[in-house]
């Protein structure tokens, strides 16, 4: 597979997979989607904040856009808009990342931030933010048990959404 398909492919497997979580938080109950658990982040509401905030992140990063002020603030109450939102910044990173060429995913990228500094190819940090992202989903799944809703839990794997592409 080239580095291009392969790039491709795991945008459109983010952008699938988080699909198939917002589909399902969507079914629960808003309250356990504010409710605190232990994990990295207190509820299910702040773990897709901080996934929605890593992907508009790197997305700007990326891309090439300017991110020395970027909005890293946690927005109370919107569970509603952060999960629309996840939905179109992930069609973004499908859509977006597609325009690059095989030199420019090859490109040298330096990450200077005040909680991170190295320099990674581009494909490196598309592969890091969709891995990233994959991480939380299924911490998501982990919290939601941990809560007590067993319902339309969903499988985000990447082998399974290759095997659903393959048959559709």
């Amino acid at each position: 597979m080239s580095l291009l398909k392969l790039i491709n492919n795991y945008t459109r497997f983010n952008a699938w997979a988080n699909n198939e979580i917002i589909q399902w938080l969507q079914q629960v109950d808003t309250a356990f989607l504010y409710q605190e658990t232990p994990s990295s982040f207190k509820s299910l509401d702040f773990t897709l904040q901080h996934i929605l905030r890593a992907q508009k992140f790197w997305l700007a990063f990326i891309t090439d856009k300017e991110t020395k002020n970027f909005n890293w603030s946690v927005r109370p109450n919107e569970v509603e808009n952060i999960l629309r939102e996840l939905g179109e910044v992930s069609i973004q990173m499908q859509d977006q990342f597609a325009f690059f060429t095989e030199a420019q995913m090859n490109d040298m990228m330096v990450l200077n931030e005040k909680w991170m500094q190295n320099s990674l190819s581009r494909y490196e940090y598309i592969i890091h933010v969709i891995n990233h992202s994959s991480f939380h989903r299924g911490q998501l799944i982990t919290m939601a048990r941990t809560l007590g809703i067993t319902e339309g839990i969903v499988n985000t794997d990447y082998n399974d959404f290759n095997t659903l592409n393959q048959k559709g």
